[in-house]
């Protein structure tokens, strides 16, 4: 695993992005301490889980989106 500090991160970003392109992890260092990885996505631990998306699924009120947008602009301009 390669490091690099912020400094190197910000100065040369395109350099190390291109590192972990090719399949590198890097660690990236801010005084000395690691504060963060920066790995290829294909290597991700854990899938990625939309749990905001969908959260109004199911909900009778907005089952007609329109209808439902303009009786809330309604209360709000009179026409």
């Amino acid at each position: 695993m390669k490091t690099a500090t912020a400094k190197e991160l910000r100065n040369h970003g395109s350099a190390i992005l291109k590192r972990v392109r090719n399949g590198d992890e890097v660690v990236i260092t801010m005084r000395g301490k690691s504060i963060a990885v920066l790995k290829p996505l294909g290597e991700l631990d854990k899938p990625f889980s939309p749990a905001g998306f969908g959260i109004w699924k199911g909900r009778k009120e907005t089952a007609d989106v329109k209808r439902w947008l303009d009786q809330r602009r309604e209360e709000r301009y009179h026409r």
